[in-house]
């Protein structure tokens, strides 16, 4: 009798135990995650903030690796894994952070990879991922052509390979006005060499990945939503200093992106890989117009951890020292607002520089 009670009481609470975890996982708060992004360096600037962020919520266990080539397009992302006959074939640098790992030294993915470096097949093969991103390259981002037929094919590749994984998109963003092909004569709105603006750009991408995620029925990251939102928020719009202004800095001075999330200005001189290029050997003034700067790469990290996690961020308090408490409360509140204007219409969130939070799902100015 007693063996028989014992067992039904072990029953009824395996049976509440079991439906505790189907309300979790049927409202989407699965508080565990294995996430692993096929990307770029636009993947590689969640590693700066993501983890950290993800560490502050004590319910939430994230292990977040990214297989990184700089530049990597889908094509080439499919190109890769039809070398993967190949062993010896590694041309991702893996970057990895796990909550998990008793021992930060041990790399998990066993001979998936080796000396840092491994390819997609194996990778998609060495864990029992949760989630899987993909991405196209930013400067064919807005090209909805770039995109097939390599996008069906990887998604196809990970359906095949890491069939228990929800496949998800990472929509990117449009470069900072600093950019010539955007932006001509330093004036914000003028098409550049595209033939399209910064929103122009915005818009494309926003369409091409929009018409992925509708063929395959996947969500979307909005990391470029909640870029567009945090630029419309600032209480000044970023004007790039024309040649002229740029020439009249002097003893390592810089110009102030004013809250610009995306691209840096720095002194030095011309990257290796494009020696041939005129005034490659001068050191100048120098700007990075694509990639997320170091306030931008936290609203990434919101903007990811507000996604995957289906979280609202109120008990986040993680901030880099360097960014104010007001400005992070607003790059965390752009985050939500992007991740909610997806999870309510799977489109993307606009708004006009005058519009605000109350009443329109935009956000407010903040000096």
């Amino acid at each position: 009798m007693t063996t028989t009670k014992t067992f039904s009481r072990l029953k009824v609470l395996l049976c509440a135990a079991l439906a505790t975890t189907a309300s979790i996982a049927a409202d989407g708060r699965s508080r565990s995650l294995k996430v692993l992004a096929i990307g770029n360096s636009f993947s590689r600037s969640l590693m700066s903030n993501l983890p950290a962020c993800a560490r502050e919520l004590p319910d939430v266990k994230l292990d977040f690796a990214t297989l990184v080539i700089g530049g990597c397009s889908l094509e080439r992302h499919w190109d890769n894994i039809t070398k993967s006959g190949d062993p010896e074939f590694r041309p991702y640098d893996v970057h990895w952070n796990f909550a998990s790992a008793s021992d930060k030294k041990m790399q998990p993915f066993g001979e998936a990879m080796k000396n840092g470096k491994a390819n997609i097949p194996p990778m998609l093969q060495a864990l029992e991922w949760d989630i899987v991103t993909i991405q196209q390259v930013s400067h064919l981002s807005w090209d909805e052509k770039s995109y097939q037929p390599y996008a069906d094919n990887l998604i196809a590749k990970i359906r095949e390979l890491a069939p228990q994984a929800e496949i998800r998109i990472q929509q990117t963003w449009a470069y900072c006005n600093a950019d010539a092909r955007i932006c001509a004569d330093a004036t914000p709105g003028k098409p550049g060499t595209w033939g399209i603006n910064q929103q122009g750009m915005h818009d494309g991408l926003t369409s091409a990945y929009g018409k992925l995620a509708e063929k395959h029925n996947l969500k979307i990251i909005p990391s470029g939503d909640a870029v567009s939102l945090y630029r419309k928020a600032l209480p000044v719009a970023f004007n790039p200093p024309t040649k002229d202004q740029l020439a009249a800095f002097k003893d390592g001075k810089l110009p102030d992106m004013g809250g610009e999330p995306v691209g840096s200005y720095r002194w030095s001189k011309g990257p290796s890989w494009n020696k041939g290029a005129k005034d490659n050997d001068v050191y100048k003034i120098r700007c990075d117009s694509i990639h997320l700067n170091k306030e931008g790469a936290y609203l990434q990290a919101c903007t990811w951890l507000a996604a995957l996690f289906d979280d609202d961020l109120s008990r986040l308090s993680y901030k880099p020292d360097f960014l104010s408490e007001k400005r992070a409360a607003l790059m965390r509140k752009c985050a939500v607002e992007a991740v909610k204007a997806r999870t309510s219409s799977g489109r993307a969130v606009h708004c006009s520089q005058s519009e605000s939070i109350q009443g329109k799902g935009c956000v407010t100015q903040v000096q």
